[in-house]
């Protein structure tokens, strides 16, 4: 996310709500990170108002990264995300998936035999979805809708560019019913951390990497535990083949991928010899489900 001249700027208080004075982490040359320090969560502050950013996301975001986004680079990822879901939580049923896009990952969902809902802000992603035949509302439509609690509710890279993650998290505790499930997949903030210098050889705009929020594990987990849900499964995702960007030369493409390839390979030997303990992939996944009484 770029803005040519912010017009407002915001102090952030971390989501977890723990209070304390945030650190500084790192610096680009127009962004500054901070950690907070009870939950460990990076997140970009002074940032963009959060009009301003919702008005990016709606007008902006799809002419910036819609092509990529919409492209088979990012397969793997729904693949992988549809997968894991599949592990906890089978059709039929009624899944909802928050910041749909075009549809893509709604598409396989679809495949597999649920009955599928989208929600989306970006109004150009979301009629490329609706001329595929998918049901897509924009948040006020959810918000006034009477269909009644979902199955799954799956989130797909969106927790990094909510400005108020939390309240979107607490939010689902209306929207899934009870034993029901939600499926998350962010960017690895401690992997991105530790490797914006290295992957520049890539040749990718590696800082895109961590928009308002950059996860740990364990930020996540603490997210959810402490907005209704219960953890279940905590993993490394597959990575999408490409740089989201919308030009690229094979030269790029190709150390992308064989570099994205040969640290999820890494990743996924850390992962299956410390028995699920190091989740240390570029992305991660989690499937949780609401605790009983909540709502």
């Amino acid at each position: 996310m770029s803005f040519a001249v912010p017009l407002e700027m915001e102090t952030v208080v971390c989501p977890c709500g723990g209070g304390g004075s945030p650190s500084e982490v790192f610096q680009t040359s127009t962004r500054r990170y901070v950690a907070c320090p009870a939950c460990g969560l990076v997140f970009l502050s002074p940032r963009p108002s959060s009009s301003i950013v919702e008005e990016y996301y709606r007008e902006s975001y799809d002419g910036s990264y819609g092509a990529a986004e919409s492209s088979a680079d990012r397969q793997p990822v729904f693949a992988s995300v549809s997968a894991h879901l599949l592990e906890w939580r089978r059709p039929p049923g009624r899944l909802l998936d928050i910041g749909c896009g075009d549809g893509a990952f709604l598409m396989l969902c679809r495949e597999a035999g649920w009955d599928c809902t989208g929600v989306e802000v970006s109004q150009g992603a979301a009629e490329r979805a609706r001329g595929k035949g998918l049901r897509v509302l924009s948040p006020a439509e959810l918000g006034q809708s009477t269909g009644g609690p979902f199955d799954v509710v799956t989130l797909v890279n969106v927790l990094e560019t909510v400005t108020d993650p939390a309240a979107i998290v607490r939010a689902l505790t209306c929207q899934v019913k009870p034993q029901g499930i939600i499926a998350v997949r962010v960017s690895n903030g401690l992997f991105h951390q530790r490797m914006r210098v290295p992957v520049r050889w890539c040749g990718s705009q590696y800082d895109q990497a961590f928009h308002l929020f950059s996860y740990s594990p364990s930020a996540l987990r603490t997210l959810v535990e402490t907005s209704g849900f219960e953890v279940l499964s905590l993993r490394n995702s597959a990575p999408s083949l490409g740089p989201v960007t919308s030009a690229n030369s094979l030269v790029r493409r190709l150390k992308w991928r064989l570099v994205g390839g040969g640290l999820s390979m890494v990743a996924d030997l850390a992962y299956r010899l410390s028995a699920g303990r190091l989740v240390w992939a570029p992305s991660f996944e989690l499937i949780a489900r609401r605790v009983d009484g909540v709502s």
